[in-house]
């Protein structure tokens, strides 16, 4: 696996630092999708992207692959500096979320789950939730390649568009309906009251597909905010991307304020 250092304007690329993120995306999507957030925090975090298995990279697959948990824990072991913010996208959130769980060493400062799958403890996990999910699926890589497009969507032919949201579809990795239904159906947990990581978690009432108000049933979590909000999209961290920033900016400046600029520099191995 490669992380990519995201370098926004003006920022210190000297470790030990600001502050260190590691970012992870949702599925059918890749780590540039938080080059505009990055950007929009500005110079006191230092980005780590990387391409999970459950990216849009062409031969990606899931049947084989260790569950997502355990492939974040062995990725944050490769990073070159310690991690004090993990931030996480719809799936990607989810991969955080367990990670969390399984109250890893070292620990983080904080976290952020945008739109994250849950499935409240009153939803059983019956046939029309399954089918909705495996249709949800398709539909929230569609959403994404909108958001990516942003304005230019509406110069874009319908054909064109059609074609474009089939091949984005068509890039979803082997296995990725299955394994997302089980972390969906797999919420709420009883591991997440131990989670005792200070956690934002945004996502917004019309994203009724995988997210949403469901959001809310990661109260149980004794360190959480839960910020649902009306206008927010399931790409809100593209599409609501200001917004998002200050959100989290509050948040980080609260319960994991920048570490004094003076202290050792490592060398930034990329």
């Amino acid at each position: 696996m490669t992380w990519r250092l995201l370098t926004a304007p003006g920022a210190d690329p000297a470790p030990r630092r600001g502050r260190v993120v590691a970012a992870v995306h949702g599925l059918a999507d890749n780590g540039t999708t938080w080059q505009h957030l990055a950007a929009l925090l500005g110079a006191g975090y230092r980005w780590y992207t990387v391409n999970a298995p459950w990216s849009a990279d062409p031969g990606r697959s899931l049947t084989d692959g260790a569950r997502p948990a355990d492939w974040l824990r062995r990725a944050l072991a490769a990073l070159p500096e310690p991690v004090d913010i993990l931030v996480g996208h719809s799936f990607g959130a989810n991969a955080v979320l367990d990670h969390l769980a399984a109250r890893p060493e070292p620990a983080v400062r904080a976290a952020v789950l945008l739109a994250p799958l849950v499935r409240p403890e009153d939803r059983a996990p019956h046939p029309v939730l399954v089918a909705r999910t495996r249709a949800a699926i398709q539909q929230v890589v569609a959403d994404g390649l909108r958001a990516r497009l942003g304005p230019r969507a509406a110069h874009v032919d319908d054909d064109v568009l059609a074609a474009m949201v089939d091949k984005a579809v068509a890039r979803v990795p082997d296995g990725a309906t299955e394994v997302v239904l089980d972390r969906l159906l797999a919420t709420p947990r009883p591991a997440l009251g131990q989670i005792d990581t200070p956690t934002l978690v945004l996502a917004g009432r019309g994203d009724q597909r995988l997210a949403g108000v469901r959001a809310r049933s990661l109260a149980v979590m004794p360190a959480v905010e839960v910020h649902i909000h009306p206008h927010y999209g399931h790409f809100c961290h593209i599409t609501q991307a200001a917004e998002v920033a200050a959100e989290c900016a509050e948040f980080l400046d609260r319960v994991a304020p920048a570490p004094s600029p003076t202290g050792p520099t490592l060398e930034v191995v990329t």
